[in-house]
């Protein structure tokens, strides 16, 4: 089980309950990490423990800077004290996707950046997001910008703040507008900030499935 040591403590995951009355996508975090047992933590739901019962089929889902990994399994016991957990045995190999598949959502925060440059870093400019995935992001501005060039990417989430570089993989002139659209890859980006985006994706994904959109 060679994907094991990408369980760490405290790693974000994604726990989709796949049936019954609680089915559906909540954030969790593993707990801990054993031989052939993984926990993770009873996830929350409006400030509620989700109380997901022992045998229920679930969903794991996690990833690190290249790519995204899930497997399915039962939930073996349900434990209480010190802290709720959630007990699942781990699977002999789970089902990875390249970053490039990341999900991508719809988002609309504000964005600033600057241009990296061999005098160093330009101006300030502004953009506003379009959509985010754990792997990039796009966003529009009046700034054209080069084609696989490195940017310093700023931007304000719900659960934190994100200072990165990105580098840019696709422009395109926005039609009847003096604006770009920008798509960039995040760039020797940190686990925490990584951890920060894909909590953000996976609750957008969560609200939209609310409203049906997804």
């Amino acid at each position: 089980m060679s994907y094991k040591k990408k369980l760490l403590h405290g790693l974000a995951v994604e726990l989709a309950v796949l049936e019954g009355e609680y089915q559906g996508n909540y954030r969790s975090k593993i707990e801990e990490v054993g031989e052939r047992l993984l926990s993770v933590g009873v996830p929350f739901e409006h400030g509620e423990l989700v109380p997901v019962r022992e045998g229920t089929k679930v969903k794991i889902t996690f990833c690190d800077e290249t790519a995204v990994y899930s497997f399915e399994g039962n939930i073996m016991q349900r434990i209480a004290v010190p802290v709720p957990i959630l007990v699942l045995v781990l699977p002999d190999t789970v089902e990875k996707v390249q970053r490039r598949h990341f999900v991508r959502v719809p988002a609309s925060f504000p964005v600033f950046f600057r241009m990296v440059t061999r005098e160093g870093l330009s101006d300030l400019y502004k953009a506003i997001m379009l959509d985010l995935s754990g792997g990039g992001m796009r966003f529009s501005t009046k700034e054209l910008v080069e084609n696989r060039a490195l940017l310093y990417a700023q931007f304000s989430l719900p659960n934190g703040e994100i200072q990165t570089p990105v580098r840019v993989c696709r422009v395109v002139r926005i039609e009847d507008t003096k604006k770009y659209s920008i798509s960039v890859e995040f760039h020797e980006i940190s686990e925490r900030e990584r951890d920060k985006i894909i909590r953000c994706v996976f609750d957008i994904q969560r609200a939209m499935r609310k409203k049906g959109l997804v």
